[in-house]
Protein backbone atom coordinates (compact mmCIF):
# COMPACT_ATOMS: atom_id res chain seq x y z
CA UNK A 1 0.00 0.00 0.00
CA UNK A 2 1.42 3.44 -1.06
CA UNK A 3 1.09 6.67 1.25
CA UNK A 4 0.95 10.08 -1.02
CA UNK A 5 0.00 13.71 -0.99
CA UNK A 6 -3.85 13.57 -1.80
CA UNK A 7 -5.56 15.52 -4.60
CA UNK A 8 -8.34 17.56 -5.37
CA UNK A 9 -9.73 14.34 -7.57
CA UNK A 10 -8.89 12.24 -4.55
CA UNK A 11 -12.42 14.50 -2.64
CA UNK A 12 -14.71 12.42 -3.47
CA UNK A 13 -12.97 9.64 -2.27
CA UNK A 14 -12.32 11.37 0.73
CA UNK A 15 -15.94 12.14 1.30
CA UNK A 16 -16.97 8.84 1.16
CA UNK A 17 -14.41 7.93 3.90
CA UNK A 18 -16.13 10.74 6.05
CA UNK A 19 -19.73 9.04 5.82
CA UNK A 20 -18.51 5.94 6.73
CA UNK A 21 -16.23 6.57 9.31
CA UNK A 22 -18.27 9.42 11.53
CA UNK A 23 -22.03 10.25 12.50
CA UNK A 24 -23.09 12.74 10.24
CA UNK A 25 -23.39 15.08 13.18
CA UNK A 26 -19.36 14.87 13.20
CA UNK A 27 -18.63 14.97 9.31
CA UNK A 28 -16.75 17.58 7.63
CA UNK A 29 -18.75 19.10 4.77
CA UNK A 30 -17.69 18.83 1.09
CA UNK A 31 -16.18 22.25 1.03
CA UNK A 32 -14.23 21.98 4.58
CA UNK A 33 -12.69 19.05 2.95
CA UNK A 34 -11.76 21.30 -0.54
CA UNK A 35 -10.41 24.01 1.34
CA UNK A 36 -8.21 21.27 3.39
CA UNK A 37 -6.85 20.26 0.30
CA UNK A 38 -6.11 23.64 -1.25
CA UNK A 39 -4.75 24.83 1.61
CA UNK A 40 -1.17 26.13 1.19
CA UNK A 41 -0.73 25.78 4.89
CA UNK A 42 -2.00 22.08 5.03
CA UNK A 43 -0.80 18.44 4.20
CA UNK A 44 -2.94 15.85 3.42
CA UNK A 45 -1.54 12.28 3.27
CA UNK A 46 -3.78 9.56 1.44
CA UNK A 47 -3.18 6.07 2.13
CA UNK A 48 -3.94 3.91 -1.26
CA UNK A 49 -4.64 -0.04 -1.49
CA UNK A 50 -3.26 -2.42 -4.24
CA UNK A 51 -6.15 -0.39 -6.81
CA UNK A 52 -5.29 3.02 -6.07
CA UNK A 53 -8.69 3.43 -3.96
CA UNK A 54 -8.35 5.99 -1.21
CA UNK A 55 -8.50 3.77 2.07
CA UNK A 56 -7.32 6.42 4.30
CA UNK A 57 -6.22 9.93 5.06
CA UNK A 58 -4.97 12.28 7.40
CA UNK A 59 -4.06 15.72 7.24
CA UNK A 60 -2.12 17.97 9.37
CA UNK A 61 -0.56 21.55 9.62
CA UNK A 62 2.48 23.34 11.04
CA UNK A 63 2.92 27.06 12.23
CA UNK A 64 6.03 27.66 13.58
CA UNK A 65 7.19 24.67 15.72
CA UNK A 66 3.68 23.65 16.10
CA UNK A 67 1.90 20.48 14.29
CA UNK A 68 -1.36 19.98 14.42
CA UNK A 69 -3.29 16.66 13.44
CA UNK A 70 -6.68 18.34 12.25
CA UNK A 71 -8.02 14.80 10.85
CA UNK A 72 -7.78 11.23 10.35
CA UNK A 73 -10.34 8.69 8.96
CA UNK A 74 -10.12 4.86 7.91
CA UNK A 75 -12.29 3.04 5.82
CA UNK A 76 -14.20 0.90 8.23
CA UNK A 77 -12.73 -2.63 6.83
CA UNK A 78 -9.29 -1.41 7.02
CA UNK A 79 -9.33 -0.50 10.64
CA UNK A 80 -6.93 -2.21 13.01
CA UNK A 81 -4.60 -2.98 10.33
CA UNK A 82 -2.29 -0.11 11.11
CA UNK A 83 -3.32 2.53 8.38
CA UNK A 84 -3.91 5.38 10.41
CA UNK A 85 -0.70 4.43 12.37
CA UNK A 86 1.30 4.66 8.86
CA UNK A 87 -0.68 8.07 8.27
CA UNK A 88 0.29 9.40 11.52
CA UNK A 89 3.94 8.29 10.85
CA UNK A 90 3.98 10.10 7.95
CA UNK A 91 2.35 13.34 9.47
CA UNK A 92 4.78 12.96 12.33
CA UNK A 93 7.76 12.67 9.79
CA UNK A 94 6.50 15.34 7.78
CA UNK A 95 6.17 18.01 10.68
CA UNK A 96 9.61 17.17 12.08
CA UNK A 97 10.78 17.79 8.45
CA UNK A 98 9.32 21.27 8.12
CA UNK A 99 10.27 22.55 12.03
CA UNK A 100 7.59 21.46 14.06
CA UNK A 101 9.25 20.35 17.20
CA UNK A 102 5.38 19.25 18.91
CA UNK A 103 2.08 17.97 17.68
CA UNK A 104 -1.65 18.48 19.02
CA UNK A 105 -4.51 16.62 18.54
CA UNK A 106 -7.99 16.43 20.21
CA UNK A 107 -9.82 13.13 20.49
CA UNK A 108 -13.19 12.62 22.28
CA UNK A 109 -12.38 10.22 25.15
CA UNK A 110 -15.03 7.94 24.74
CA UNK A 111 -13.08 7.29 21.27
CA UNK A 112 -10.89 4.43 23.00
CA UNK A 113 -9.34 2.59 19.72
CA UNK A 114 -7.59 6.25 18.67
CA UNK A 115 -6.75 7.38 22.21
CA UNK A 116 -4.94 4.04 22.27
CA UNK A 117 -3.28 4.52 18.84
CA UNK A 118 -2.34 8.35 19.58
CA UNK A 119 -1.23 6.98 23.31
CA UNK A 120 1.48 3.94 21.55
CA UNK A 121 2.63 6.79 19.07
CA UNK A 122 3.91 8.72 22.29
CA UNK A 123 1.06 11.24 22.67
CA UNK A 124 0.14 12.33 26.33
CA UNK A 125 -3.18 14.04 27.41
CA UNK A 126 -2.27 17.68 28.57
CA UNK A 127 -6.13 19.25 29.00
CA UNK A 128 -9.81 19.15 28.35
CA UNK A 129 -11.34 21.07 25.74
CA UNK A 130 -15.02 21.80 27.02
CA UNK A 131 -18.01 21.44 24.86
CA UNK A 132 -15.35 20.94 21.74
CA UNK A 133 -17.83 18.42 19.94
CA UNK A 134 -20.70 20.62 20.98
CA UNK A 135 -22.20 20.42 24.34
CA UNK A 136 -21.64 18.08 26.46
CA UNK A 137 -18.57 16.17 23.96
CA UNK A 138 -15.50 17.35 25.56
CA UNK A 139 -12.14 16.50 24.09
CA UNK A 140 -8.66 15.22 25.33
CA UNK A 141 -6.26 17.61 23.46
CA UNK A 142 -2.91 15.36 23.47
CA UNK A 143 0.55 16.40 22.49
CA UNK A 144 3.83 14.48 21.55
CA UNK A 145 7.35 16.05 21.64
CA UNK A 146 8.65 15.33 17.45
CA UNK A 147 12.12 14.29 16.84
CA UNK A 148 13.44 12.92 13.65
CA UNK A 149 13.18 8.84 13.81
CA UNK A 150 14.69 7.00 11.31
CA UNK A 151 12.64 3.82 12.11
CA UNK A 152 9.65 5.61 11.46
CA UNK A 153 10.93 6.82 7.75
CA UNK A 154 8.12 6.38 5.39
CA UNK A 155 8.72 6.93 1.67
CA UNK A 156 5.92 9.48 0.33
CA UNK A 157 5.29 9.47 -3.43
CA UNK A 158 5.64 13.03 -4.46
CA UNK A 159 2.77 15.12 -6.02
Amino acid sequence: MIITHARETDLADILELERAGFDAAEQWSEAAWAEELAAPDRYVFARLDREARVIGVATFSCVADMADLHRVVVRPEFRGQGVAASLLRAGLDWAAAVGGRRMLLEVRPDNEAAVALYRNLGFAPVTTRRDYYGPGRDAVVMLRHLAVDDEWAVEVESA
